[in-house]
């Protein structure tokens, strides 16, 4: 069959390393259609129908819907389990906590697009060409948001995705999951979308305010055969919530 898609496998660490929070995550590529491979959470999201499925291979269930459904059942799951959480606790900190929670939850998935998002300034510095990660030959950029260091990149030639994926049809869809939010990110700039044109980001590094360092960084990436079947759910999957396949693992 012939190779049209493709298939990444990104190392996420970070300096100094931290066993615990490390993870592995393989992403799947075809057209309009993106899957990412986590543990035992696969997330799919299918650009052509506007569609988000979440599913868990260890109690085979899976949950299936559009943006606004997904908007609307974060704030009501996660609301409910602020509740649980705060269950017992004497009233004076659940005031507190409640808010400090609310406040996550408001940063993550608003209720509405702000009234006025700032535009934001990015720009990419080439630093280094010729640089080699996981046997990708890479140049190496320095992004900077407003004229401050924001993270440096790695892009390679070497995976020309951009060719058989849409990341500017990405960035509209998850555009919808933070109400308008996302488009003020880098990840949804025309200067990210002129370097995902030149090739594709092997390697991101981020400074943290604490003074570690993010690192996500592909270990692996080869085109592969795909059809849409290979996005959807597994047969012998019941439908479930967001809290049952396991969303929310570790959030709060």
């Amino acid at each position: 069959m012939l190779a049209n898609g493709w298939s990444i496998t990104t190392n996420y660490y970070s300096i100094p390393r931290d066993k615990s929070s490390e993870r592995v995550e393989q992403v799947f590529l075809l057209n309009g259609y993106m899957k990412m491979v986590n543990g035992n959470l696969t997330t799919v999201f299918n650009l052509e129908e506007n569609q988000i499925i979440y599913i868990n291979s260890i109690n085979k269930t899976y949950w299936k819907g559009d943006p606004a459904k997904f908007n609307a059942e974060v704030r009501a799951e996660l609301e409910i389990m602020i509740e649980e959480k705060l269950y017992g606790i004497e009233k004076e900190q659940q005031v507190t906590m409640r808010a400090m929670y609310n406040e996550m939850i408001d940063a993550s998935f608003p209720t509405k697009t702000p009234v006025d998002q700032r535009a934001k300034s990015f720009s990419a510095l080439k630093e280094k060409e010729g640089e080699t990660i996981s046997d990708f030959s890479a140049t190496k950029y320095k992004i900077l948001e407003d004229g401050l260091y924001l993270e440096t990149l790695w892009v390679t030639k070497d995976l020309p995705i951009s060719n058989d994926f849409s990341f500017i049809n990405l960035s509209y869809f998850l555009n919808q999951l933070a109400s308008g939010a996302y488009a003020t990110s880098f990840e949804s700039s025309n200067e990210y979308f002129k370097l995902i044109e030149q090739g594709y980001p092997v390697k991101v590094q981020i400074q943290r305010s604490d003074g570690s360092v993010q690192i996500s960084e592909v270990s692996n990436a080869e085109r592969v055969s795909l059809t849409p079947a290979d996005f959807s759910v597994p047969k012998g999957y019941h439908p479930g919530s967001l809290a049952d396949v396991g969303v929310w693992d570790g959030y709060m």
